[in-house]
Parts: C-alpha cells; sequence; structure tokens
C-alpha cells in the first residue's frame, strides 16, 4: 500500500480505525470518510495523519467532493450499520435497504463516475448472510438469511457481483466472521464481559451453548491488506474467518481467566432442552486459495492479547480473584 491513495467509509468505527492504523503504518496516504456528527474518539491519536472528509455518503455532492480530493486507488467501504433500534421487523428491513444497499450502489456510482475510477474496491459484508444453511458456510452455497440486517448485506454483495462486470474497476466483499479486538463498543458480548469485569457487574449469558466463528480485528485487517492489492481472479466474496467456533461458554470462561475474575460474575442461563444452539461457523478455505491468507491469531491468543489492553488502560483494574 506503500504511496497509494486509500479511501475509507467507516473509518471512525471498530474495524475501520484498525484499517487506517494499519494503512498508515504501510505507508498509504488514507483519506477517512466520517458521517458528519460522528465522534473521533478511535481515531484521535493519530487523526493528524489523516486526511478526514466529513460527508455521508448518501449526500451525492458531498461525497462527489470528498472522492475529488481524494483520488483513490483503493477504496475501502465499511460505513454499514450492524443493528438496528427499532422492534419493527417492517421497518428495520426499510433502514437496512436505505442505509446498507442504497449507500452501496450511491457510492458505486459515484466511483463509476470518476475520470479515473479506483484500482480496487473492497467491501466488508458478514457471516449473517449466510443465515440457515448448513455449515460450516462456503461461498458457493445459497444462502437464506435471518435478518433485514443479514439480508440487507447479502443483497449487496449479490448487486456488486452483479454488477461487476459493468464496472470500471473490480471489487470483492469481504465476508467477515464475528469480529473482536480493542475498541470495540460494548454492545457487544465480548467487549461487554472485559468491562464487566472491570467494573465487578454481574452479566447475563443467555445462550452459553451457542457457537461463534471469532475472528481477532487483526486477522481482519491484515486479510483486508491482501485483498486490496492487485485483483485476483476467482474472489467475488470470501469469506474472511478462523474456520473454529467456540461454545460462548466457553469464551466467557477464557475471559474470565484471562481477567482474573471469578466464576460467579457471569449468570449462566442454560437452554432449554428443546432449544437448539446455535452456530456461527465459515470455511476460509477460498481465502487461502486465491489470497495466501489464513487466521492467525486464535481465540486463546486474542483474548489474552485483549485482556492486555485493558489492563493497561484501565489501571487500576478491580480484579475479583478465585
Amino acid at each position: 500500500m506503500d504511496g497509494k491513495n486509500c479511501l475509507v467509509t467507516g473509518a471512525a468505527g471498530f474495524i475501520g480505525s484498525h484499517l487506517c492504523r494499519r494503512l498508515l503504518d504501510e505507508g498509504a496516504q488514507v483519506h477517512a470518510l466520517v458521517r458528519p456528527g460522528t465522534g473521533l474518539e478511535r481515531i484521535a491519536g493519530f487523526a493528524d495523519r489523516l486526511v478526514i472528509h466529513r460527508a455521508d455518503v448518501a449526500d451525492r455532492d458531498a461525497l462527489s467532493t470528498c472522492l475529488a480530493q481524494a483520488e483513490p486507488d483503493v477504496v475501502y467501504h465499511l460505513a454499514t450499520p450492524t443493528r438496528f433500534a427499532g422492534s419493527d421487523p417492517v421497518a428495520n428491513a426499510a433502514a437496512s435497504m436505505e442505509t446498507i444497499v442504497q449507500t452501496l450502489i450511491a457510492l458505486v456510482a459515484a466511483l463509476a463516475d470518476l475520470p479515473r475510477p479506483p484500482d480496487n474496491f473492497v467491501r466488508t459484508g458478514t457471516i449473517a448472510e449466510y443465515g440457515n444453511v448448513a455449515f460450516p458456510y462456503r461461498e458457493e452455497q445459497r444462502e437464506a438469511p435471518v435478518t433485514p440486517y443479514g439480508t440487507a448485506m447479502l443483497a449487496g454483495t449479490h448487486y456488486l457481483a452483479l454488477l461487476q462486470d459493468d464496472l470500471p474497476f473490480p471489487s470483492v466483499t469481504a465476508r467477515l466472521a464475528l469480529t473482536y479486538g480493542e475498541g470495540q463498543s460494548p454492545n457487544f458480548f465480548v467487549p461487554a464481559l472485559f468491562e464487566a469485569c472491570q467494573t465487578g457487574r454481574p452479566i447475563k449469558l443467555r445462550h452459553p451453548d451457542d457457537r461463534r466463528d471469532l475472528i481477532h480485528v487483526d486477522d481482519v485487517i491484515d486479510a483486508l491488506l491482501v485483498m486490496g492489492q492487485a485483483p485476483l481472479p476467482g474472489a467475488r466474496h470470501i469469506n474472511v474467518s478462523t474456520g473454529q467456533a467456540p461454545t460462548m461458554r466457553q469464551v466467557a470462561s477464557r475471559i474470565l481467566e484471562v481477567m482474573g475474575c471469578n466464576a460467579d460474575l457471569v449468570d449462566v442461563e442454560d437452554n432449554s432442552p428443546s432449544q437448539k444452539p446455535s452456530v456461527l461457523l465459515s470455511d476460509a478455505a477460498l481465502a487461502g486459495q486465491i489470497y495466501g491468507w489464513r487466521s492467525r491469531i486464535g481465540i486463546d491468543r486474542g483474548l489474552e492479547m485483549l485482556a492486555n489492553s485493558y489492563l493497561q488502560e484501565h489501571k487500576p483494574l478491580r480484579q475479583h480473584h478465585a
């Protein structure tokens, strides 16, 4: 990436901030596209090295101004919400189409109109695109998503593949497993449990036997960097995953261990006999075949790395030793 102009949408988000930092370290000129009103806490430590653009992707004029200034060689599109606030499924479906699919198409259209389109377009997708299909998930499977988020993300993946032959730039969707790491919102279970260890407040584990393919953010960034290099044939959507799916009970136990906390901090709500545990698990073989990429940070090491960052950031730590 040395010397390349890279544009990152969703740059102030969890994964986007990690990507921006790594691109800078790789010698790239990084243009960070951030929605008006979004906090810059995650990128504050290196914001002076970024070119920050305050614009909404849905605002065509603002987006065109940003692209004209950035003249990107590589575009990373990470600006997609992962959750919707409402409980109305129809309203959530409409919101997902507007914020995920329409935003993607607007960005692709603006890039296609540039005098010099980018050399590559990398978009982050999600393991939730697969939904109710046999696991481990493989790219050739017909998907059956079960949420508005997963459905809209899948629609974006298929639209991008549909348009590929008519676009003046190549594209690929990285279907990410459930990503964790430093800087993630405590609205997600892994950081929520680390925060519980920090504060001493008990936390409930509602589905302990559910299994999840959890991938460390450093592994994800490694994959995104290699996917942003010269486009390779055979890549339309690619799983970025570990190929392992520990139970949430195992994950919770490991977090308590690395943080030195008592097991009674977690209130485990056992699954009822009639409730079959759910599994989210992807096969990353194609990423290895095409890009030579594979996950290198196992769950034990990844949680230990995250614990170290918490211990350094939150001193003195209120510990609950067994």
